[in-house]
């Protein structure tokens, strides 16, 4: 069910704007917008965002000063003697959009209009759709382990304990039936209808993935799904991610890591995903917790499945809904348009995980009383020796070359990063 956004009124009246998978839409006055309105004083320099996983939409206003409208009805909004900045640390509620509802913002008006699909999917023998859809990681585990049989069966294993949960689901570690190998099975659960074209665009996306063979990223073996709920069987590695590494080098020694200790496990990261970024991958999702750790060398892992997740439209409202998340390690161009995501994207996460791990900071600042996004739109980056000033100089310039805030500013793909450190 494609998604258009129609201008109705205003500098841009007949222009519009169709979305046929997950995106993001940001409309103000900056040159970063999708819509941007430079002469219009009603409109400020990131109004709202709208995020879209057709046939659901999502508004959530960026702490404006004239709020936004939606039907007439004004959504968020700050005092005239309150910065933008103060203006983000307001709450403002989420407003899911309808077919037939008008977005009004000075001089412009938006119709929503959602075009329903003739034929009907069909859904798979067996599957239920949305049965499982928007589950606690605790309802999961209650949907695993049902007293002493548990209702997902994966032919082959048999699942032991939980090893961490995430924003989708939860990952376990599992034993071969007949060969008795530990693995890790990771199981996500639709938040939306999982209708059989969903699923197996899903399932093609991963696939292609499968065909990453590298010794310092994390091999899927094998993906299904039960219900709604998808489950993939990967290595398992035995010494858990980076940020557990850091957490457990942290209690015993109150401290981030010496650079010394990060260094190989930073090189065998990068050795992974330049691999990948000369096959032409994108993860979209680097983050300590997806670089793990395996006899002492690490191991890139999730490859590119967070974003396939979401393209199939499984992945629900990750910026606006009841699963958004923190973008901390995501650089603003992901933000404004995560569908087209670089290599040069991944470089800023990279930078940004091993700048968390030798500061236990983030490349901006944040802080508890404003909204993330205006952060990562609207500030600077913090250079890495402000934040902790014993990090070789050499490395601290590689570092902070990969979290400039201009992309064209980074170092452009995994492998001049790796160069710069080694």
């Amino acid at each position: 069910m494609p998604v258009i956004l129609s201008v109705t009124r205003g500098p841009d009246k007949g222009k519009s704007f169709t979305f046929t998978e997950h995106d993001t839409f940001l409309f103000g006055r900056m040159e970063d917008c999708h819509a941007r309105f430079p002469d219009d004083t009603q409109v400020s320099r990131h109004h709202f965002i709208l995020e879209v996983n057709p046939p659901k939409v999502s508004l959530r206003d960026l702490g404006s000063l004239n709020g936004t409208h939606v039907n007439e009805k004004k959504w968020g909004g700050r005092s005239y003697d309150e910065t933008p900045e103060q203006g983000a640390t307001h709450k403002f509620p989420i407003v899911d959009l309808k077919h037939g509802d008008r977005i009004s913002v000075g001089q412009t008006e938006l119709l929503v209009a959602v075009v329903k699909d003739t034929v009907k999917q069909e859904v798979k023998a067996g599957m239920q759709p949305g049965e499982l859809s928007g589950l606690s990681s605790e309802a999961l585990q209650q949907f695993i382990f049902a007293g002493d049989k548990p209702l997902l069966k994966v032919p082959e294993f048999e699942i032991q304990k939980e090893l961490g949960r995430g924003e989708f689901g939860a990952v376990y570690l599992a034993m071969g039936v007949n060969d008795r190998m530990r693995v890790a099975m990771k199981v996500m659960l639709s938040q939306a209808e999982a209708t059989s074209e969903a699923v197996d665009k899903f399932k093609r996306e991963m696939e292609i993935n499968q065909r990453l063979e590298h010794s310092k990223i994390v091999h899927l073996m094998d993906i299904g799904s039960q219900k709604g709920a998808f489950y993939f069987i990967m290595k398992y590695c035995d010494g858990g991610s980076l940020i557990d590494f850091y957490n457990a080098h942290y209690a015993k020694n109150n401290r981030p890591l010496d650079w010394d200790i990060l260094k190989p496990l930073a090189i065998n990261a990068l050795e992974g995903l330049a691999y990948a970024h000369g096959k032409g991958y994108v993860h979209r999702d680097l983050k300590p917790t997806n670089i793990l750790v395996h006899q002492g060398v690490a191991c890139i892992s999730d490859f590119g499945m967070l974003r396939s997740f979401q393209m199939a439209g499984l992945g629900g409202m990750v910026m606006t809904g009841k699963t958004a998340r923190t973008p901390l390690f995501m650089p603003p161009e992901q933000i404004i348009n995560g569908k087209y995501a670089k290599p040069v994207s991944d470089v800023f996460s990279m930078g940004a995980s091993l700048y968390y791990l030798l500061t236990g900071e983030y490349p901006f600042n944040f802080t508890s009383d404003r909204d993330p996004m205006d952060v990562i739109l609207n500030d600077e980056v913090i250079s890495i020796q402000n934040r902790n000033a014993s990090i070789p100089q050499n490395i601290a310039e590689a570092i902070d070359r990969a979290v400039k805030k201009k992309h064209e500013e980074r170092f452009q793909e995994a492998g001049e990063l790796l160069l710069a450190i080694k």
